[in-house]
């Protein structure tokens, strides 16, 4: 079992030189903070199969319902060997228990949603995932992706960390062996964070472990998985952590005085008005679960996140 995150990362977003031009596309968070925190897998789709550097630009294009990789100015088609190489890359992947993925926005390759898409008839250029993306997101369709462009917004950032660690504690659990109470502990500890994304996947998830037993264990694990993944990809927006917030808040009703009362319903409303960060209430509700000794609170990844996961928290 790996200790170390892994997360895989267009190479050019880490500073190596393989652009189309021989320039790359550094990132300050990917490699100064990220970084610190996670084992990367970086990888040049287009260097991989085979074009060099500098090379022709490739662009994507629609040729009736077939999107072709080809050369800008030759002409020459690059399909077959992205899609033979992509073929064995994500095999390969499968086996690395992968976390995430960054990838480099509007490239050709490895675009989420801003590559351009040629038409062979004269229509509008129309967007979408990159060559090389495309595949990805059709291997892997739950796995935390996002660009390096789009983790500059602190809450797209805030998602795909949140994301990327509840998949690795995900693939931790599944490497103990499934057990029923094993997933009911791994729920329990996920309610507050699970609720912040998706409050009807909450409760179906809810749901789902309350009709479990150890006679369908393989099936209550791969349902559970799908259904925590997809609420998951739901975003958890500065109106569903209010909300969150305030239930946490409900366990110290007959705890706090009215003067710390007030402090938290202050840092709740900045945080929903966008002045400061979500790991500030956060960490002042983690305080007073311990405090007053509430240990479904004190459990909680959403108010006491892994060490790696805090740091890279308070960066949002």
């Amino acid at each position: 079992m790996r200790d170390m995150i892994r997360i895989g990362v267009s190479a050019c977003v880490l500073g190596e030189k393989v652009r189309f031009d021989g320039s790359h596309a550094r990132d300050a968070f990917i490699t100064d903070t990220l970084a610190k925190h996670v084992e990367f897998i970086p990888l040049c789709p287009e260097v991989a199969c085979g074009m060099g550097i500098p090379r022709e630009k490739v662009r994507q294009v629609d040729c009736a319902g077939d999107i072709r990789l080809i050369g800008h100015e030759s002409g020459e088609d690059w399909t077959d060997r992205m899609n033979a190489w992509a073929g064995r890359l994500l095999n390969e992947l499968e086996q690395d228990g992968l976390c995430g993925f960054v990838v480099r926005n509007a490239s050709p390759s490895c675009a989420l949603m801003q590559g351009k898409i040629f038409s062979t008839t004269g229509g509008p250029v129309r967007r979408g995932a990159g060559f090389f993306t495309a595949r990805l997101l059709e291997r892997h369709p739950l796995l935390p992706i996002e660009t390096e462009e789009r983790l500059q917004t602190p809450l797209l950032r805030e998602n795909f960390i949140r994301r990327v660690f509840v998949l690795k504690r995900w693939r931790d659990l599944l490497a103990r062996g499934m057990q029923i109470g094993h997933l009911v502990d791994f729920h329990t500890r996920h309610k507050m964070l699970i609720r912040a994304h998706d409050l009807r996947g909450y409760r179906e998830l809810g749901h789902l472990l309350g009709e479990s037993s150890v006679f369908n264990t393989a099936e209550v694990f791969a349902a559970y998985g799908a259904l925590l993944f997809r609420s998951l990809s739901l975003k958890a927006t500065p109106n569903k952590n209010a909300d969150v917030l305030m239930h946490a808040m409900g366990f110290f009703k007959r705890d706090l005085d009215s003067r710390d009362k007030q402090e938290v319903l202050d840092k709740i409303a900045e945080y929903k008005a966008g002045r400061i960060p979500l790991i500030i209430p956060v960490t002042l509700l983690n305080h007073y679960a311990r405090k007053f000794d509430k240990p479904y609170l004190a459990q909680q990844f959403y108010l006491n996140p892994d060490p790696a996961e805090l740091k890279l928290l308070n960066h949002v």
